[in-house]
């Protein structure tokens, strides 16, 4: 199951000191002149998240550039809800929104962008460090690649390894087999079995287009985010990312992956039952498979593909169940708000 755990380093403070000595020069000499102007409303979605939380909100309230931070609580332990309402009341640019229940990752995303202010949004999961002036070095980029709409840090593991998701290629039922099977050892050069994910492929650390970014961290600017009706709310969590960069492409937008941008992810950090993690998992990834690829896949295999996603989500309920069901009673029992069957922060 997935669970709060101490966060490793000496913390976020120690980790923001050791990133801003490791800045290049040429960053430094940029930011001693003229910075580009910059109005972004961050929206974070959190859901059970756990001590990074209070690493997370201050790593982003100290970005330049920065004009709110919205933060849609879609459920937290009292200790949590009472330090967001502190943190509110004593910084006006936070903005806190709380829905009746918990309506998921994508729903909370476009909750939070509908109520932005700035014209630039941001996207940030709650177990994500942002390194100094993260979103300074986006707007640069943003500014120069006006003819992009989606763009995506360097996700990197808390040991500085480029970590799994943060770019992809565009998931499809055949994609998705080569991954699993991992196929491409086989045949490593076909372009017919390349891999979904390109974190172990050459490293990158220039601004390139590629199919997919991880919305674990995304900045698009407002109106384009409004173009394509923002996330689609029938993707609770997973892959709501990935439907989100082929509709960009449809609409004649650009996702771009920021190599030179470092983003550090705690990952899996929110205290929930991992069968409803998985449960919301296969639902989105069916749900993703049947919108995208209707037309070029024949009913069968879309059938199929989605009772085979269906057998695995009952294989792992099988053998996680029982500690499953233990850490929902606990929830239930500590009086914990809101409804605890999903989490809506993505993985």
């Amino acid at each position: 199951m997935l669970s709060s755990r101490p966060l490793a380093n000496g913390g976020g403070r120690a980790l923001f000191h050791k990133l801003e000595s490791q800045m290049n020069e040429e960053w430094r000499t940029y930011l001693s002149g003229e910075a580009p102007h910059l109005d972004v409303s961050a929206v974070m979605v959190t859901y059970r998240t756990g001590v990074s939380l209070r690493e997370s909100i201050p790593a982003v309230l100290s970005q330049s550039g920065l004009t709110e931070l919205i933060v849609v609580d879609n459920g937290n332990d009292d200790d949590t809800v009472g330090w967001l309402d502190r943190l509110a009341s004593g910084d006006d640019r936070v903005r806190l929104i709380r829905p009746v229940r918990n309506v998921g990752f994508a729903a909370g995303c476009n909750r939070g962008a509908a109520a932005a202010r700035g014209q630039t949004l941001a996207f940030v999961n709650p177990d994500l460090i942002l390194p100094p002036d993260t979103l300074l070095r986006m707007g640069e980029i943003m500014s120069t690649h006006s003819d992009a709409w989606l763009f995506g840090g360097r996700l990197l593991n808390m040991d500085g390894t480029e970590q799994r998701g943060g770019r992809r290629e565009i998931l499809s039922p055949w994609r998705a087999f080569v991954e699993l099977s991992r196929l491409d050892r086989l045949f490593p050069e076909h372009p017919y079995f390349q891999r979904l994910h390109r974190h172990e492929d050459e490293d990158v650390h220039d601004v390139v287009e590629v199919p997919t970014v991880s919305g674990a961290f995304m900045m698009i600017r407002k109106r384009h985010y409004e173009t394509v009706n923002g996330m689609d709310d029938n993707m609770f969590i997973h892959f709501d990312d990935a439907d989100l960069c082929i509709r960009i492409g449809h609409a004649g937008g650009r996702v771009m992956y920021c190599g030179s941008v470092p983003i550090y992810h705690y990952l899996s950090t929110s205290d929930v039952p991992r069968t409803f993690v998985e449960w919301h998992k296969t639902r989105s990834t069916s749900y993703y498979f049947h919108k995208h690829f209707r037309a070029s896949y024949p009913l069968w295999a879309l059938t199929l593909t989605s009772a085979l996603l269906w057998l695995r989500f009952a294989l792992i309920t099988a053998k996680v169940g029982v500690g499953d069901l233990k850490l929902l009673l606990r929830g239930l029992y500590s009086g914990r708000r809101s409804n605890p069957t999903a989490p809506a922060t993505k993985k």
